[in-house]
Formats: C-alpha cells, structure tokens, sequence
C-alpha cells in the first residue's frame, strides 16, 4: 500500500532511516528529522504493517528566464535491506509524478544515480564537479577576511545575490534557507563568513571537519577572493580540502592545475510540457530543450 503523506508515523520514518541510511548517523538523522523531514509530503510504502520505503519531496521555487513557478523536488529515498529489490521505489516515484503532474509545473532531482530516474522521463540537464585540494604549502587570500559565522549575519540576502548569476534554478525561500543553516549546524557543521576589507559579507561556507581533511558541504561567494580567503584560513586547520561545483563555476581560472572529476547529476522532468510552453513562450516538449535555452548557466546544489 502508498501513502501520499507519513502524518503521525515519525517513529516509524525515524527507525526506517537509522536501519537504511548507513551514512547518516543518530545526530544526523535527529537533525534531519528536525529540520528537513516534511510528513505532508512524503510518499510511504506499507507492507507487513511497517513503513518499509520512503520518498521524501518538497515544493520549491523554480525560476526560469524571469519567471518562477512550482516545482516537486526529490530530497531523500530509502528502503529496508530486507525489502529492497522489490520494485518499492519505483512505485513510490510513480505515485509522486502523478502528484507533481497536476500541481507543479516540473520535478527536479540531484542524484549519483540518473538510471533510477530516467526510466520516469527524467533527463540529466546538468552535472557537478568535486575537487580535491592539497592545501600543504600553497598561498591562497588572507585568512583575516574570514570570520565564524554569527546568526545575526544575513546570509539568507547574499544566497540571493549569489543566485542571481544563475538561471533555471531552485530558489530556497528564507525559512527553507533558515532550515538548512540549522540543519547544518546541528550536524557539527561549521561555519564561515568571508568578507571584504570593508567587512561587507562576500560569501559563506558550510563545512565538516574530518580529522586533517575538511569537507566543504556548500560554497557561496561573490567574487573570487572570497574563495582564496576561505582556503587561506582552512589551510592551517588541515591539510585538503574537497567541495563540489557547477559546471559553470570556473575553478580551474584559480587553479589551473587541478582537475576536477564528475561528480552528481541534476535531472528534471517536465510534467506537462504543453503547459511549460505556454507559461514559458518556448517550444518545448523534453526538460534538456527547455534548459538549453537559458542563456544563464543554473546551480541547484541547495535544493534539498
């Protein structure tokens, strides 16, 4: 049986993460749980009397060429070991398109597994870069720009000034952007400001601490000093540092001798293409024809 929402089943959806998701631990999932877990939208399948897979979306802003409007994003999917290979998620994503078709005007997801999705019309319209920095004896910015993140700090305006480069994107709203620093942060994240000599806020950084390596969760930044001054203060505190990218975020102009490799995919599914058409006045009929249109390069690395 599927359930198009997990109303009064937390326990249930808690105890089905911690047993399936092997890569999030108890603080993890408690935070997840807090601020990223939405019961009104979870599509659930039932058997034996248990919740035995999830399908966690949201609804989301999507802007386009000067327009916005309602899109179904993906953000978690999972299963019990012991009832895995049964086709489970495939007919959560069914229920879900059905859903998406008549109320939002595209679904989008960020996956390491296109296959899964493509079977439901899904097609790839961008890909990620990861980057791994050895940090031992390089020069970078000056640390002294770099300053712990405070909540009275906005960072919710730079996050749009930083979209505003970009198109064919999800938009957070500012309790969905609040959510995530939150979400962050009670993970054991840490994070950073990065300003200018006149200690306007130039970007910010989410990141891990894993023994002398640190993972860089997200990167906003509005120039690129604000980059050289985030590794300048990393680089005594570890010895790499990895973060993923857009495809059009240039790194390499800073670095030119590293090289990135591939990293997720960012795939979309129009719902109803005659009425993407309609609302977009473009001709299209597949989501990778209504993308290649914009004349912005797009980033959805804060769509979850």
């Amino acid at each position: 049986m599927i359930l198009d929402q997990s109303v009064g089943r937390d326990k249930e959806i808690r105890r089905l993460l911690s047993r399936s998701m092997l890569n999030m631990d108890s603080i993890t999932i408690s935070s997840w749980m807090k601020y990223q877990y939405d019961p009104k939208s979870m599509f659930c399948y039932v058997e034996d009397n248990k919740v035995t897979s999830c399908l966690q979306t949201k609804e989301r802003k999507f802007t386009y060429q000067g327009k916005t409007c309602s899109a179904l994003v993906i953000t978690l999917a999972c299963t019990l070991p012991d009832y895995r290979q049964r086709n489970h998620f495939s007919q959560l994503l069914e229920a879900a398109m059905n859903y998406a078709n008549c109320n939002h005007m595209l679904s989008m997801a960020y996956t390491n597994f296109p296959k899964l999705l493509e079977a439901k019309s899904f097609q790839a319209v961008s890909k990620t870069k990861y980057y791994w920095l050895e940090l031992k004896d390089q020069t970078f910015g000056s640390e002294k720009n770099v300053k712990t993140y405070r909540p009275d700090m906005d960072l919710y305006s730079l996050y749009l000034d930083f979209l505003n480069h970009f198109d064919g994107s999800i938009l957070l709203d500012k309790e969905s952007f609040i959510n995530q620093i939150h979400y962050y942060l009670n993970c054991n994240h840490r994070i950073v400001v990065m300003t200018d000599d006149r200690q306007a806020l130039k970007g910010f950084a989410i990141y891990k601490v894993n023994n002398e390596h640190i993972e860089i969760k997200r990167m906003i930044y509005l120039d690129a000093a604000a980059i050289k001054d985030l590794l300048a203060y990393l680089s005594p505190r570890c010895e790499s540092a990895s973060f993923t990218l857009s495809q059009a975020e240039r790194l390499e102009k800073i670095f030119p001798m590293e090289i990135p490799r591939n990293q997720g995919t960012v795939l979309a599914r129009l719902n109803n293409y005659k009425l993407f058409s309609i609302w977009s006045h473009q001709n299209v009929h597949h989501a990778r024809e209504a993308f290649d249109l914009l004349e912005k390069p797009c980033w959805n690395h804060f769509i979850d």
